[in-house]
């Protein structure tokens, strides 16, 4: 009996060596299977698939800048306008519009430069009846044929740069240097406009450091500026809101 258990065991122990000599003997698919064992093609291939993703998304921020100068040229409506925009920057122009009926000369000093200029423009088409719609005025002001940003696209630019989701463009003199702002959008293009707005007037808000001015000054000297030739009256009076 005993001399039966004793070889029933050797034959457990021998059974067992060769189970845990077979596993360490086989390779760990999950250790095959590590980023850490990727060989030269698959990083050559991923980095390929990589850059065929950015000429697509490139391909496609050109289309969309192209309809989009399309629509502004063409008088498009403000639905097909808001289309090309990102969200905030609907809400940011909604918000804008409402401080230009309400704002003060006291509470414009809260103001970023190019939202205090949008802000005593759009006052000055009120006050010369400019518009060309009663809805979404503050997107008509900066959008429409020979608004704000047209007169600016106006400009040589240099060609569109895509890094990952944010695309951009700059002037053709500086082409590195990114002067609008756009955001991939699950399959499409956006325009983030106050992240692009603040880049154009960067220039001018250099004036306001140089003479210590507040930016509703230099918005009001800027708009005087651009605008004496054609109406009068670019004073303080538009720093208050009008006939709202």
């Amino acid at each position: 009996m005993h001399i039966l258990k004793d070889k029933i065991l050797v034959a457990l122990a021998v059974t067992l060596m060769l189970l845990l000599s077979a596993c360490a003997g086989t390779p760990d698919k999950a250790a095959s299977d590590s980023p850490l064992q990727n060989t030269p093609q698959d990083a050559q291939a991923k980095d390929a698939q990589y850059q065929e993703r950015i000429q697509d998304k490139q391909v496609l921020l050109e289309n969309m800048f192209k309809n989009f100068l399309d629509g502004i040229r063409n008088g498009a409506s403000a639905e097909v306008l808001y289309s090309y925009l990102t969200d905030s920057s609907e809400y940011w122009l909604d918000t804008l519009e409402l401080h230009a009926r309400r704002y003060d000369a006291e509470a414009l000093d809260s103001c970023q430069f190019y939202e205090a200029y949008s802000i005593i423009l759009y006052r000055l088409y009120e006050r010369e009846h400019l518009w060309q719609t009663d809805d979404d005025r503050m997107l008509f002001m900066l959008l429409s044929k020979s608004g704000m940003l047209d007169r600016f696209l106006k400009l040589d630019l240099g060609p569109m740069k895509v890094k990952n989701d944010r695309g951009s463009i700059g002037l053709a003199k500086s082409p590195d240097v990114p002067i609008m702002l756009f955001v991939w959008d699950d399959q499409t293009w956006k325009l983030d406009l106050p992240a692009t707005l603040p880049l154009i007037t960067k220039g001018i808000e250099s004036i306001a450091v140089k003479k210590n001015w507040t930016n509703r000054k230099l918005a009001l000297y800027w708009i005087e500026k651009e605008y004496h030739m054609t109406y009068s009256r670019l004073d303080d009076s538009l720093l208050e809101p009008i006939g709202f």
